[in-house]
């Protein structure tokens, strides 16, 4: 059966080109605005995978993005004509795991693709893996989830992983480099933007309202990050 992609891109060129080429190896429902997207689809997860533009006619896709976070974890892609870093980071910020900009390599957009459901079935349930405990949280690889203080904590694959690989590892330093090779499975090349965002953002899902000052993970100026087990 065929990973079952969600395409939403208003440019029909473009849409018609992107579907085209990934027909071969995926199943592709394809919308022109997120109006009819939303309305039409009842249970994102029989999707793979979102890839969303972020400039359409009449619902930007930063509010698709919102809503597909509120129910679903599936990965998303963002397409964007813009090669702005601020419209990159409020993407990743808002749930998204990573991004293409126009005009885009279609070899590249399948690669992205293959390694974002590849890494999201990595991060699905292994039978008989441990609980992970650093101070209040509580990690369970095995049922996929996050508790602090007993009170859940919804987070994407991608912070998922990035969590649970520093708290197995309590104060063992990562390099941003490796950081990203063990994550993304991917060479860095320099990729710093990405996992910023993605740290940034699990830091404050971490978090018990403005006022908490609880550190988790900590960042070591000019090497990466680390989990702080006291």
């Amino acid at each position: 059966m065929k990973n079952k992609i969600l395409l939403i891109e208003d440019d029909a060129e473009i849409r018609d080109m992107i579907k085209d080429y990934l027909s071969g190896d995926f199943e592709i429902s394809s919308f022109r605005d997120g109006i009819t997207a939303v309305r039409s689809i009842k249970n994102y997860d029989d999707y793979s995978l979102a890839l969303i533009d972020l400039m359409l006619p009449d619902m930007r896709g930063m509010e698709i993005i919102k809503t597909i976070r509120q129910v679903s974890t599936i990965p998303i892609i963002i397409i964007t004509a813009k090669d702005n870093d601020t419209d990159k980071s409020l993407g990743l910020n808002l749930g998204a795991d990573d991004y293409v900009v126009k005009p885009f390599s279609l070899i590249e957009l399948t690669a992205r693709i293959r390694a974002n459901i590849r890494r999201a079935r990595t991060y699905q349930a292994v039978p008989g893996d441990t609980c992970i405990r650093i101070r209040d949280l509580e990690i369970d690889p095995a049922a996929h989830t996050v508790s602090r203080q007993g009170s859940p904590i919804e987070l994407t694959p991608i912070e998922f992983k990035i969590l649970h690989l520093l708290a197995a590892h309590p104060g063992q330093a990562f390099s941003k480099e490796r950081l990203y090779e063990l994550i993304w499975k991917e060479p860095y090349f320099g990729n710093e933007n990405v996992l910023n965002t993605h740290i940034n953002r699990l830091r404050l899902k971490l978090k018990n309202g403005e006022e908490d000052t609880t550190a988790y993970i900590k960042t070591l100026w000019g090497i990466g990050y680390k989990m702080e087990d006291q």
